[in-house]
């Protein structure tokens, strides 16, 4: 064990449950959207059978539907960020240089941080826009902002769930450091 892993090692164990819980409620928020899409899926359901047998629709399906994707979809990628489950291409860092991989992580996650951070930036002017004008849903005049609100929240999580992931791989690339 070299000197850096002995001392980080209590730091290392606070960090690691920090980046524990990050991970919980990452899962968190993916099985609240996924519970959402879920119940826009049954609506809809609703909606064509009601459709068919009464020659009726129910009011405000497609208002409903787009804010329960928005939701899955936005409260599931910083799930996918936490458990690196995105798309990787790995053509640069192999197994025979474990010290290039760690490099390459350690500057595409900070580019993700970057990218990601830019984009919620932009993304809360145009919300804001979307507030000061008071937009509403066409059918059920749902506030406009409750759509952004996903959208925001879902970056913000993202952003959490990559400094975590961050905070992971730092302290893997120590613990790889001390081993040789």
């Amino acid at each position: 064990m070299s000197d850096l892993s002995k001392e980080t090692g209590g730091r290392e164990a606070g960090v690691l449950a920090l980046v524990n819980g990050v991970e919980r409620l990452m899962a968190a928020m993916a099985i609240v959207g996924i519970v959402m899409l879920a119940g826009a899926i049954v609506l809809v359901v609703i909606d064509i059978v009601r459709r068919r047998m009464l020659g009726g629709s129910v009011i405000g399906v497609i208002d409903i539907t787009q804010l329960c994707v928005m939701a899955a979809a936005f409260w599931s990628i910083p799930y996918a960020f936490s458990r690196k489950a995105h798309v990787a291409v790995d053509f640069l860092a192999t197994d025979d240089a474990p010290r290039l991989r760690i490099f390459v992580a350690i500057v595409s996650t900070l580019l993700g941080l970057g990218l990601l951070g830019l984009i919620l930036w932009l993304a809360s002017g145009r919300a804001m826009d979307t507030w000061r004008s008071g937009d509403i849903s066409q059918d059920l005049g749902i506030p406009m902002i409750w759509y952004w609100g996903f959208l925001l929240s879902g970056l913000a999580a993202g952003l959490l769930a990559i400094a975590a992931a961050f905070m992971r791989l730092n302290i893997e690339a120590i613990a790889l450091m001390g081993g040789e």
